[in-house]
């Protein structure tokens, strides 16, 4: 639990300027020294040749996790979540800033663990923390935001997708509730590997669920025809099926959290030397070609099942700032 009723164990016994310097020695190697770190109003970064990648994602707890994700599983998550975005554009992942937003009986110790998680979630995927914000919230609330940025070349954007383009998806989906929402690999070295594949056209990360992110990669008077046998439903996902009673499709379409890439491969492509390469280069990701985009005046009808045209009935995943 982040919340404590010891006052010892309370961030309100240390105060804002206190707080920030523990901060700064919790992360120690990830943290810049001055002034490229904290310090000064902003950080120093050193200007790059490449294009710059920003992305931004929050971690609020009772939102994206609860009492039964740790502190340090939950720090990790607030730089994994930004990281999967990194991968979406093929990017290498740089510098962050992070904003604190905390209730005054918010626990020290588990505030350690916390940016514990962080650190060395940083360490591994070498991202610098370089400075950020603490601002305080009623009692029982807590959520940070983490500002990534990242660096690349050649990227692949979500619109770049035409008629006939094939579908893919890597890993497993549905039933991230269980773990995987904290214990996922952000697919970086996947995502710059098909940021420099010319047969990729089109890429974004999963994170709101297939059936409606997929939405965003199609282009104007399409939509996808789904080969409901390739669609790699997780273990989770059947898991969660046995106690929900939902179809375990439905998991894999609808739950969310997945951090999957989702992209699409060019209609004139050799499928069968891209996927071999795939196979090659990422032995232990599954790779799904999940279906085809395919010409279509019914807006409202976005996915069909391939094999009998029928209308699908998943088309939303999980939507914010709804009941």
């Amino acid at each position: 639990m982040p919340f404590s009723e010891i006052a010892i164990d309370q961030i309100r016994s240390l105060g804002e300027s206190k707080l920030i310097k523990q901060i700064s020695d919790w992360l120690g190697p990830v943290t810049p020294a001055y002034p490229e770190g904290m310090g000064d109003d902003c950080a120093l970064l050193p200007a790059s040749k490449d294009l710059m990648v920003v992305t931004t994602d929050s971690l609020t707890f009772g939102q994206h996790f609860d009492a039964s994700v740790s502190a340090k599983q939950a720090g990790a998550k607030l730089i994994k979540r930004n990281l999967s975005d990194i991968a979406a554009m093929g990017a290498q992942p740089s510098h962050a800033v992070l904003a604190l937003l905390c209730g005054p009986d918010l626990s020290y110790s588990w505030l350690e663990g916390f940016f514990t998680g962080i650190r060395d979630c940083c360490e591994n995927y070498q991202v610098k923390i370089v400075g950020g914000d603490v601002s305080g919230l009623p009692a029982g609330q807590f959520s940070a935001v983490l500002t990534l940025m990242g660096t690349v070349s050649e990227t692949r954007l979500r619109k770049g997708a035409t008629c006939y383009d094939y579908i893919y998806v890597t890993g497993t989906l549905g039933g991230s509730i269980l773990s995987k929402h904290y214990t996922f690999e952000p697919r970086l070295a996947e995502g710059q590997w098909l940021a420099n594949n010319q047969s990729c056209v089109s890429l974004m990360d999963l994170t709101d669920g297939i059936a409606k992110d997929l939405k965003l990669l199609l282009p104007d008077s399409s939509a996808a025809a789904i080969n409901l046998e390739a669609i790699p439903v997780s273990a989770d996902g059947d898991m969660l099926s046995k106690r929900s009673g939902l179809d375990p499709l439905e998991h894999a379409f609808c739950d969310g959290e997945d951090y999957e890439l989702l992209f699409t491969v060019t209609k004139d492509a050799d499928l069968k030397d891209f996927e071999s390469k795939w196979a090659s280069a990422f032995p232990n990701v599954q790779l799904s070609r999940v279906g085809q985009i395919i010409p279509s005046s019914e807006t409202s009808k976005p996915y069909l099942n391939a094999a009998t045209n029928e209308v699908l009935p998943w088309t939303s995943g999980f939507e914010h700032l709804t009941d």
